[in-house]
């Protein structure tokens, strides 16, 4: 009887462990390839995630498919117009980017619908049907074998086209390279709209922060001006808390101080609301009138909705014996504090009920002068109520106000401002807080009046932001920055 196997181990039997071999490093390949490209996107969700800004993460989608996918990539962005942006990178780690027409794009069916999400799987492409394009592309490649046209998209919304690019010496794209295109386009689209959609609102919170922000202190004879602004949410940069100071065409300055109830973007609302409506009465009114004003105003806040605003307003004229005559009328805000020229602090009481709670209120008025050199502080409660200290929840309160107020005895208007905030910040030490500003006015002191003492410490010097004119000779009366409130 014949045996068909090999008594020595050759035969099938023999060729068991050579084939077993085989098949054992296909499967190793196999695995290194999967933990390749496991890695590879791996590294590009964290590259992606680094940043949201778009520009950065177009720049660095570009860059992670090469060498792995393509010898050159571009990425064109959704249009908003007729020219839409692109940025590529190529041989050589040369990076560039630029403007193309929409209508170029729209030529090449698969780019432009890559582009307008109609495409959801990657295209192969050959370079030379992208004719139109050669300011996009790298030139040394347009003569490539084929090129790879991935969308990119989020939950359906068009993020951008990604084009990949190998040279003519390189092997086309395999099912598997397609495979990975595709699941590295999951990940930056998702990247790049996340970015778009951030550089939106940074845009649109930009418009806001224009818009609410308040204006740089005018240059009034006769008066020192200045204010310091810190919103509670210094991200967005906008406050419920609102001031305004502008110039009378007779002389002086009229004013007006308040905090809306709350804070964040629905309190900066109302306060950009009321700080229009009080500008408009301001232009159609002859003169200053601080008690209509508030009942004209206290109408439109309950017309607006359930939220409510403290006010004082007012007026500060400068008289011939170098003092100055104010006048204000309070809704409900906080009462001013004047330090006298000797480092007295006096609280200027004013009662009046709050503005948009019940039609028919209330508002207290006061007249009170400021002699040369003495000032008048305006602030909110972000102030006083800064919780800090050792436990951090001790408030600043009204008495180290008034301590911190009196030792900034002949110190200038704007620096008056600039050192009380910087106090209530280092009470504050870095911990949440309300909207915090303050604004000051100030009667100039008496030229070749002797300096007064003045506190060791930040701001205790006289600032180059000061707000001045007196009209006398040499003094041009030219705003600096410190007086004014900082930019958002």
């Amino acid at each position: 009887m014949t045996d068909d196997g090999d008594s020595g181990g050759g035969g099938a039997w023999g060729r068991a462990p050579a084939r077993l071999s085989e098949l054992l490093g296909l499967v190793e390949a196999a695995l290194l390839d999967e933990r390749d490209r496991s890695a590879f996107l791996d590294e590009t969700t964290r590259r992606l995630s680094a940043s949201l800004h778009h520009g950065r993460t177009a720049r660095a989608l570009v860059e992670l498919v090469i060498p792995k996918l393509a010898d050159a990539s571009v990425v064109v962005l959704p249009a908003s117009g007729r020219r839409t942006h692109w940025h590529r990178a190529g041989p050589g780690d040369a990076r560039s980017a630029g403007e193309v027409a929409v209508d170029a794009l729209e030529r090449i069916p698969k780019v432009a619908d890559a582009l307008y999400g109609l495409q959801p799987r990657p295209a192969v492409i050959r370079p030379k049907e992208m004719a139109g394009l050669d300011d996009v592309l790298p030139g040394e490649l347009v003569h490539g074998e084929e090129a790879l046209v991935v969308q990119l998209a989020a939950g359906g919304v068009p993020a951008g086209a990604l084009i990949m690019l190998r040279g003519p010496e390189r092997a086309r794209f395999e099912d598997a390279d397609i495979e990975l295109a595709h699941k590295f386009a999951e990940r930056a689209g998702l990247a790049l709209a996340t970015a778009a959609l951030y550089s939106q609102q940074a845009h649109t919170i930009a418009v806001l922060q224009a818009g609410m922000a308040p204006e740089p202190l005018p240059v009034a004879d006769g008066l020192r001006l200045g204010a310091a602004y810190r919103p509670a949410a210094e991200a967005l940069r906008i406050s419920g808390d609102y001031y305004h100071v502008a110039r009378c065409p007779a002389g002086g300055v009229t004013f007006f101080f308040g905090d809306v109830s709350g804070k964040g973007a629905e309190a900066a609302v109302l306060a950009g609301h009321v700080r229009q409506s009080m500008r408009t009465l301001a232009m159609v009114k002859r003169g200053p009138d601080p008690l209509g004003d508030l009942q004209v105003l206290n109408d439109l806040v309950i017309s607006a909705g359930r939220r409510f605003t403290t006010l004082v307003t007012g007026s500060a004229r400068p008289c011939d014996d170098g003092s100055v005559k104010v006048d204000i009328a309070s809704g409900g805000h906080l009462s001013p504090l004047v330090l006298r020229g000797d480092g007295r602090v006096e609280e200027i009481v004013c009662e009046g009920m709050l503005v948009g709670v019940v039609p028919d209120p209330s508002f207290g008025c006061r007249e009170f002068r400021l002699a040369p050199g003495e000032l008048m502080l305006l602030y909110s409660d972000g102030v006083t109520e800064a919780r800090g200290g050792m436990s951090g929840r001790e408030i600043y309160g009204d008495e180290r106000l008034v301590d911190a107020l009196a030792g900034c005895v002949g110190m200038q208007a704007a620096s008056v401002a600039e050192r009380l905030e910087l106090l209530t910040t280092e009470w504050l030490a870095g911990r949440p807080h309300d909207d915090i500003s303050l604004v000051t006015l100030q009667a100039p002191p008496r030229r070749g009046s002797p300096p007064h003492h003045r506190p060791e410490g930040p701001g205790g010097s006289a600032s180059a932001g000061e707000r001045e004119s007196t009209g006398g000779p040499g003094n041009t009366g030219e705003p600096g920055s410190t007086g004014e409130p900082e930019s958002p």
